[in-house]
């Protein structure tokens, strides 16, 4: 009984030892929304708030050159129901790079709540230029409260 116990903890080990990690960079902030570039057809479009953090993990940022220059662009979406805010696009400036992402902050501006904008990545090296398709984000006022968290589990009286 004892060598099929060790048997499998032994085999339980090397299962662990050569699984491949998943998770490379930890997202600290618990508003973060990480959205990667879509390619089949699908999109769910993700609700922000202004000041939430985003991260965006695509290829180009992966295999940019050591000194490449990486842009987000927030570019307002032609939808019909929403009214333009006056500008087209928005450069968001509190980024922070990492090895496999960028991780940026919707940023503040008048008349951004309320509107769907196209997210786009553009690296540009020394020697390429290169762009990636973050997908759509829907601009919100406020999130949505969600009160599960506060039911209670005692009796009711």
């Amino acid at each position: 009984m004892k060598k099929i116990q060790t048997g499998s903890f032994l085999a339980m080990t090397a299962a662990l030892l050569t699984s491949p990690v998943h998770a490379q960079v930890p997202i600290h902030s618990a508003s973060a929304t990480a959205i990667a570039g879509l390619e089949n057809g699908t999109e769910i479009i993700p609700s922000v708030v202004p000041g939430d953090e985003i991260v965006v993990a695509c290829a180009p940022i992966e295999q940019r050159e050591a000194n490449s220059d990486i842009r987000v662009v927030l570019t307002i979406a032609a939808m019909p129901s929403e009214v333009p805010p006056g500008y087209k696009k928005v450069l968001a400036t509190d980024e922070q790079v990492g090895r496999y992402g960028v991780r940026v902050r919707v940023p503040n501006v008048p008349d951004l709540p309320e509107h769907t904008v196209n997210l786009n990545v553009y690296v540009v090296g020394e020697n390429s230029s290169r762009a990636c398709d973050g997908g759509h984000l829907r601009v919100v006022a406020h999130h949505t409260p969600d009160f599960r968290h506060e039911m209670k589990s005692g009796p009711v009286s």
